[in-house]
């Protein structure tokens, strides 16, 4: 992993309102949040890097791109950078980690938006959705955080 020195000096999104006591934390979860869902509805596409159409860790990974971290291209890979955390522990910005009923191993990432929801290039819905983090909490294997 590595973070850019203007990691946090993006240009600033119309409406974006932010906290004046925020941690430099909160401001980084506020534009990985932000990058994440103006990329909602994009089509999946296996393989997929963007700009039309992204698998889970393309997407993941350009996001997090845009926003001066780079990390690994595959969702195996992005598992093993930053801190690990537990599912009670998660934060908005986290990103979160899943096998599927096929695969022991990690094989699906998102990231994490608060509340209970998480943002993906998920292949059953073919597009880049916002879930419910309990629809998948059986095959939730844990959270990395980043910043």
């Amino acid at each position: 992993m590595q973070i850019k020195s203007n990691s946090l000096v993006i240009s600033m999104l119309v409406g974006l309102v932010l906290p004046l006591q925020a941690s430099k934390r909160d401001y980084f979860a506020i534009y990985i949040e932000a990058t994440a869902k103006s990329k909602l509805g994009k089509p999946y596409e296996w393989g997929g890097n963007g700009p039309s159409a992204y698998d889970c860790s393309g997407f993941t990974k350009e996001v997090f791109e845009r926003n001066g971290i780079e990390i690994p291209r595959n969702s195996w890979n992005q598992a093993k950078v930053g801190k690990k955390v537990k599912l009670k522990e998660l934060k908005k910005g986290d990103l979160v980690f899943f096998t599927s009923k096929h695969h022991t191993k990690v094989d699906h990432v998102g990231i994490y938006l608060g509340h209970g929801k998480f943002i993906h290039a998920s292949r059953f819905h073919q597009r880049i959705v916002i879930s419910p983090l309990r629809e998948y909490r059986r095959y939730f294997k844990w959270g990395r955080r980043l910043s």
